[in-house]
């Protein structure tokens, strides 16, 4: 194992890709034709996949059982469960997420600058949060909005607040939110291996100089029982996959 098992320590994960909120957001939020536009698009499985309650204790027992396999590489993940070797790899996350995998080509130039942004978010280039972008979603009155819009704000909304799984201080893709105006690029893009990539490099690092910090920490207080972290990108899938 990457970790031996005399250097296990308890942990609490905080997950922070939001896939409860935003798929509950989305359904409130559109039309009923918006809706139907939603759902015949690349990231429309996605209302249908159970909501399931997140478990750090599930994530954090994995990944202290996570190996280091002769096989290993950007594209996979091997954890020991029981006497059995178990891997997550790329094709197996695309099967389950039903997102594309392969080359990700960025076009040469984009359609338009800021146009959703200055249209539907007041421009605000500096100090739009993920959390502010939350609430400016639910305040868009989409009933009155073009329903292409309405469609591009919304899947720019799933991949950011949930593909891309950062905390809620970080500052929303502005950039992500041009691409998604150019639909037909958005909608070729391999979100599987976009997703995977950020995925795999959340799971594959988030141990990293934790079992240490544990114990400094538990010399300096012996109160202190738990180790607090975080996993980034879109957590769901992964315990879906378990």
């Amino acid at each position: 194992m990457k970790l031996y098992f005399n250097d296990h320590f308890p942990g609490r994960i905080s997950e922070t890709s939001k896939f409860k909120k935003v798929i509950a957001a989305i359904q409130c939020k559109l039309t009923r034709k918006q809706l139907s536009l939603f759902r015949s698009d690349v990231f429309g499985h996605f209302l249908d996949l159970g909501s399931y309650n997140f478990s750090g204790v599930i994530f954090h027992n994995l990944l202290l059982r996570q190996v280091a396999h002769k096989e290993t590489n950007k594209n996979q993940l091997w954890f020991q469960i029981g006497e059995h070797l178990v891997r997550l790899s790329i094709g197996e996350w695309c099967l389950i997420t039903g997102l594309s995998n392969g080359p990700n080509v960025e076009p040469k130039k984009l359609k338009t600058q800021h146009r959703l942004l200055n249209k539907y978010f007041g421009g605000r280039f500096k100090d739009l949060t993920l959390k502010q972008l939350d609430a400016r979603f639910f305040a868009l009155k989409f009933r009155a909005m073009d329903d292409t819009d309405a469609l591009k704000i919304a899947l720019y909304y799933f991949a950011d607040r949930v593909l891309k799984g950062r905390k809620d201080h970080s500052q929303a893709d502005f950039q992500l939110m041009n691409h998604v105006d150019d639909i037909d690029h958005f909608r070729s893009r391999p979100w599987g291996r976009l997703s995977w990539e950020i995925i795999y490099d959340s799971l594959n690092n988030a141990l990293n100089q934790k079992a240490n910090k544990f114990k400094m920490e538990r010399l300096k207080d012996p109160s202190h029982n738990i180790e607090k972290y975080n996993i980034y990108g879109f957590s769901h899938g992964v315990q879906v996959s378990w």
